[in-house]
């Protein structure tokens, strides 16, 4: 709710003014700060539409100055109540400090009319500074990513160069061409998979700007996912789902949950010995559906799970199990563009579990 601060001289106007716009608004009356004509706290506090009269103008104009001088990267607005002829009195005053005047008597139709404009232009101010810091933010990730993708790809690129180099010579063996053959196919395949990731990590962006919520049974839709995973990896790992509410069909993005899930899943098989088990918790709650993925893996020790959400950043436990640290990126930010959180619990040699908390709706927004 907008806050607005009453610097009144009078104390009739001020119990008016404040029993009138409290009914829209939060109000603050600074009553301390008409009868000592001073800065005290309260002024520090705060809000987004200061109302003052003349009188308070003229002692407090300093304030009213240092005040816009703060939030100059937004607006904040002052608006003064006065008689039409103090308004000459008060010119030295009014260019460098005041909005909009409304002149006595007041009407409240007009009072409220000039109330809203400049609280509609505070909150547009307050939404272009936000906007503005989120695209320098965006600028500053990109400008990150596409240094980190370079590097990335420069690794495999060098070992492809360098064994075409050593395939040159003509007194290889038969044993180290094959060799140096599989290398290089190795090196494409860390690339394609690398390539793959990048995509899927911009079409999450590219869905950052979109909606597409559709209506989505979630335990008929997790147990299928489950079976497209044990179809896809081959592996030996028992997958148990357990679904411990009476889940509703809600409105979700199918497509990022179906990236988050995948993803949590491939790393819980990748990072688990062959034969041990995987298990995916669903839990359906009035406001929220709950996924828990719990690995009995390597583990992720503390330190590493501080930086395990930044791109390519991999765990130092890893080993020769192959990946990009791409994965764990696209899905926090999937769970974030949901509006929910990600968080992970691991104990290095015993395993790891994800929770996925996402809001959700029983009807389309």
């Amino acid at each position: 709710m907008n806050r607005i601060l009453i610097i009144v001289e009078q104390s009739e106007n001020r119990r008016l003014l404040a029993e009138w716009l409290g009914i829209y608004y939060e109000v603050a009356i600074a009553d301390s700060v008409v009868q000592r004509g001073k800065a005290l706290p309260l002024l520090d506090e705060p809000f987004d539409l200061c109302i003052l009269d003349g009188p308070s103008l003229d002692r407090l104009w300093e304030w009213v100055q240092a005040r816009k001088h703060a939030e100059q990267s937004v607006f904040l607005p002052f608006l003064l109540i006065t008689l039409r002829s103090d308004v000459k009195l008060l010119t030295r005053h009014l260019w460098r400090t005041i909005d909009e005047l409304i002149t006595k008597p007041i009407e409240k139709l007009e009072m409220h009319a000039r109330v809203e404009m400049l609280l509609r232009s505070r909150r547009l101010s307050l939404q272009l500074q936000t906007a503005l810091k989120q695209e320098r933010e965006l600028k500053e990730l990109k400008s990150r990513f596409v240094s980190m993708v370079s590097h990335e790809f420069r690794n495999p690129l060098n070992s492809i160069s360098g064994f075409t180099r050593l395939l040159e010579q003509y007194d290889l063996s038969q044993e180290q061409r094959a060799d140096f053959f599989q290398r290089i196919q190795a090196a494409v395949s860390r690339m394609t998979t690398l390539m793959d990731d990048v995509l899927t990590l911009g079409k999450t962006e590219a869905a950052l700007t979109t909606s597409n919520l559709v209506p989505l049974a979630i335990e008929p839709f997790c147990r299928k996912l489950i079976e497209e995973i044990k179809f896809s990896t081959s592996s030996s790992h028992n997958i148990d789902f357990d679904c411990e509410d009476n889940c509703i069909t809600v409105y979700m993005d199918e497509g990022l949950l179906r990236h988050v899930l995948i993803n949590l899943l491939s790393n819980a098989i990748k990072y688990s010995a062959p034969d041990t088990t995987v298990q995916i918790k669903l839990q359906c709650q009035p406001q929220a559906v709950i996924f828990q993925v719990q690995d009995q893996g390597i583990g992720i020790t503390p330190s590493d799970q501080k930086r395990l959400f930044e791109p390519f950043y991999r765990a130092s436990n890893v080993g020769n199990i192959p990946g990009t640290g791409l994965g764990l990126a696209i899905v926090k930010q999937a769970v974030e563009w949901h509006g929910g959180t990600l968080t992970v619990t691991s104990e290095v040699n015993v395993g790891t579990t994800f929770t996925v908390t996402l809001p959700i709706s029983s009807e389309m927004a």
